[in-house]
């Protein structure tokens, strides 16, 4: 555990000084200050991956779409959570995707002045059908843009208090401050889209229909393909994480090696 909590720690840094918000440091702060007691609802997309790394302490729970994966049900789980434990916290971590399509029940959340906090990772794109197109048919991304929608704006309307959060360096303290707050609230955390949700292995077929999908005129593909190439650097550098632990392995095989590091062969 101290290994992947330090991991996390690496990963939730932005890949350039003046980059944009990684996704793991939104789960990484979280996880800091999630309040005891609390109760977390998670949401199907990208979303679930970055949920999915939130370390959760005794006595909170976490509650998501399973293999439903149904979009949108962050929210009212969280709603559902609230009115039957109106006495412990409540977080609802969703996409922007999933938030377009249940806007209306933050309206619902003000109404019964439920202290929900919603905090929507915004990437514009539906971020787990883009990397689908790409990895799993070798495909460019098609017809997963959204429209950007600016949810503080919508939130403040509906009577929550909102923030936008689009500093890296500021992840944490705004994050601490939107959850202690009296209330319910809502955050808007603007992230990488081109920050892949690396998986503890890699498909080599994914990866074959990923840069075939980039080959055949993804638009975003020089940026996602400097992304993938700083975050794996990183990941190799890191002794913990699963390209690390290849890249260890694979040095340990080549000073075996019959001729390796001056041997005889």
């Amino acid at each position: 555990m101290r290994d992947w909590r330090e991991l996390q720690a690496q990963r939730a840094q932005p890949t350039s000084p003046d980059g944009p918000i990684p996704p793991d440091a939104i789960s990484h702060h979280l996880s800091r200050h999630l309040p005891d007691r609390a109760i977390l609802t998670g949401d199907s997309g990208t979303v679930t991956t970055w949920a999915a790394r939130t370390e959760l302490r005794r006595g909170q729970m976490f509650s998501f779409s399973g293999t439903m994966c149904s979009m949108m049900a962050a929210v009212p789980y969280a709603i559902g959570a609230q009115a039957a434990f109106p006495d412990r916290p409540v977080v609802a971590l969703t996409g922007d995707g999933s938030m377009t399509m249940m806007m209306g029940e933050l309206a619902t959340i003000a109404q019964y002045k439920l202290p929900i906090k919603v905090i929507v990772m915004r990437n514009d794109v539906l971020g787990l059908i883009k990397w689908e197109q790409m990895a799993f048919l070798g495909n460019p991304q098609y017809g997963v843009e959204l429209a950007p929608v600016d949810f503080v704006k919508v939130a403040e309307a509906c009577g929550l208090r909102a923030q936008r959060i689009d500093d890296p360096a500021r992840v944490g303290p705004e994050l601490e401050q939107a959850l202690k707050a009296d209330g319910p609230a809502l955050i808007e955390a603007v992230v990488d889209p081109n920050s892949m949700p690396m998986t503890p292995t890699i498909n080599p077929e994914h990866a074959k229909g990923l840069a075939w999908g980039l080959a055949r005129g993804e638009p975003n593909r020089e940026r996602i393909a400097l992304t993938m190439s700083r975050v794996l650097a990183r990941e190799i550098s890191y002794e913990t994480s699963p390209a690390g632990v290849l890249a260890r392995a694979a040095e340990r095989v080549a000073e075996r090696l019959p001729g390796s590091n001056g041997s005889e062969g």
